[in-house]
């Protein structure tokens, strides 16, 4: 979810429109996960979304973070300058208290009482504070390129990622879980060879594969049993082995391997996905993937909204269903009651609703105020250098 201005000669329209689609299921994921226990079908499609959503985001931050190191060097590898971003780990720590707040102000003005966490974030800002510490975290990486080869920084962060699994005290404290669980996808991004990636990726054969990857995914999600939703559990990257021992066998003594699995499985959907979008500019389409921090700021409060207001509920009975509140909220989905065609006339309304939202976000004017909070910390750091010149 970079965004940041292009340094380099040509933009990968590809990576801006898997970005585009990204951010329309990170909207519509969140307007659905509050009724997975009240429809098979929602629930289905969620997990869908949360097998491959953020690895997504995150090896695309990645890759275009290494593309973006300097103009000299961009998109030849790994050896940038050893230049340390510090305007971009501080906007993108501070867009991440901004929003924390944001959401905070908004679900009490709700009436929802959320609380309030100062050293963790289990909620959405947890991914520009990840961001933030990846780029202090991957200047010092630099520091030992050409020394140590990518492939054992890319196994070592594996490593420790399917063992961090172990230590169920960590949790969202400093969002440490999802920062050390998501790191081999992240470095896998970074040390990835674009030049050698993309002639790859675009060939009709994984093209072809990708789409049926993607397709038989979203068919064993949706038409899987109810209980296969606890495999979400493991793609948030925030739990640990001792939880997810509640909902699955050996968790404990396996985690690591389980965690490798999981890792596997979302890196093949993300591959899947870059491989059938197309690298052309389709307009505001494109230029929306290049704005999805603005998205990624404003959607989730009118997600609560749509909860308040039961948004997919009311559809639901305008199509000529019924929702039973009582049963809200109660495994294993009888929340809503009636005809399959009801369930898809408000579903189909309801993703139109999301595409709408994630459009209107994109919108210029939503830039503010994450594109003056980069401008402040750019002003920032600009003065600490300076004074420490003078």
């Amino acid at each position: 979810m970079l965004q940041m201005e292009s340094v380099v000669s040509q933009r990968i329209y590809k990576y801006d429109n898997v970005k585009a689609i990204l951010i329309f299921l990170v909207v519509i994921g969140h307007m659905s996960s509050d009724y997975v226990s009240d429809c098979l079908p929602i629930r289905g499609i969620t997990l869908w979304i949360y097998t491959f959503h953020m690895p997504a985001f995150i090896f695309l931050s990645g890759l275009v973070h290494k593309q973006y190191i300097t103009q000299e060097r961009a998109g030849l590898g790994c050896k940038g300058e050893l230049h340390m971003r510090w305007e971009k780990a501080l906007g993108f720590f501070l867009c991440g208290w901004a929003l924390k707040i944001f959401i905070f102000l908004t679900r009490t003005l709700m009436g929802q009482n959320p609380f309030w966490n100062w050293l963790g974030e289990p909620g959405i800002p947890w991914y520009l504070f990840v961001l933030a510490a990846y780029e202090i975290l991957f200047f010092l990486m630099r520091k030992i390129d050409g020394k140590v080869k990518p492939r054992y920084i890319i196994l070592g962060a594996f490593a420790l990622s399917a063992v961090f699994g172990y230590l169920p005290f960590v949790g969202d404290v400093l969002c440490l879980s999802r920062l050390i669980n998501f790191l081999p996808i992240y470095a896998l991004g970074y040390y990835m060879d674009m030049k050698k990636f993309l002639p790859i990726i675009e060939k009709n054969v994984y093209r072809i594969l990708g789409g049926l990857f993607l397709l038989l995914s979203l068919l064993f999600c949706t038409l899987g049993p109810f209980g296969i939703y606890n495999l979400r559990k493991w793609f948030t990257g925030r739990r640990s082995y001792e939880f997810l021992s509640q909902f699955f066998p050996l968790t404990e003594p396996l985690g690591w391997l389980y965690r490798l699995l999981i890792w596997g499985i979302a890196m093949i959907l993300v591959f899947s996905l870059i491989a059938v979008v197309p690298n052309k500019d389709f307009k505001f389409f494109t230029k929306m993937g290049s704005r999805t921090l603005n998205v990624y700021f404003w959607h989730r409060p009118l997600c609560y909204l749509f909860r308040t207001l039961a948004v997919l509920p009311n559809l639901f009975v305008l199509f000529g269903g019924t929702y039973q509140t009582e049963k809200a909220g109660t495994l294993p989905g009888l929340a809503f009651q009636g005809s399959a065609w009801s369930m898809a006339g408000a579903v189909f309304v309801y993703l139109l609703i999301g595409a709408a939202m994630t459009l209107l976000f994109s919108l210029k004017i939503f830039e503010h105020p994450c594109s003056d909070i980069m401008k402040l910390s750019n002003k920032l750091v600009s003065f600490i250098r300076s004074s420490h010149t003078s």
